[in-house]
């Protein structure tokens, strides 16, 4: 009979120790790691200096919340997006690199689905080889859908820092710069 009695109270304490452990466990399954990112316009001033140097960029499209944003330096294209609120419904992100550096006043525009491309020209009207679609690419002399993609997968592994360095696609020369010159820009 002592025997018995023991291993009721072996089974008991089991079973308490598996009810303890199991809400234990979904309580520590609840929590999640948060990724926050600071929104820097919302930080007095001599609470800046934290951060060595920031930027202001301009996102605007289709984004929840368009404007300008000051984000640390070494910001990506996404936290411009997530900074604007994020996408809306129907945006279209297929030639947005948005893994893509940020540069200061840098202008960011997130076309919508089937939107035309003409806002990938800048208020001066160059074509931005950093952000236009293959489509815009090709509205400028000596540009073809070969060289419009060359262009795009050159800018998706590094962003043009001048407008000089479109000459690093292959076949794309002197001459063909000297039509492109004048109608074209990085930012």
């Amino acid at each position: 009979m002592n025997n018995r009695v023991y291993k009721k109270g072996l089974a008991l304490v089991l079973i308490i120790a598996i009810i303890i452990m199991a809400v234990m466990g979904i309580k520590l399954a609840g929590r999640e790691k948060e990724i926050v990112f600071t929104d820097l316009t919302e930080v007095d001033t001599d609470e800046k200096d934290y951060v060595k140097d920031y930027i202001y960029v301009d996102i605007d499209g289709a984004v929840k919340n368009p404007g300008v944003y000051l984000l640390a330096e070494g910001s990506r294209v996404i936290d411009a997006i997530n900074m604007a609120g994020g996408l809306e419904e129907g945006a279209f992100t297929r030639n947005i690199n948005k893994a893509g550096k940020l540069t200061d006043g840098e202008k960011i525009y997130i076309p919508a689905e089937g939107e035309s491309n003409a806002e990938s020209f800048q208020s001066n009207n160059l074509i931005n080889i950093n952000t236009a679609s293959a489509e815009l690419l090709m509205t400028l002399p000596g540009i073809g859908e070969v060289y419009a993609e060359r262009i795009i997968e050159y800018r998706t592994n590094k962003k043009f820092s001048s407008i000089e360095e479109i000459k690093n696609i292959q076949g794309i020369g002197d001459k063909t710069f000297e039509k492109l010159k004048e109608l074209i820009s990085i930012q």
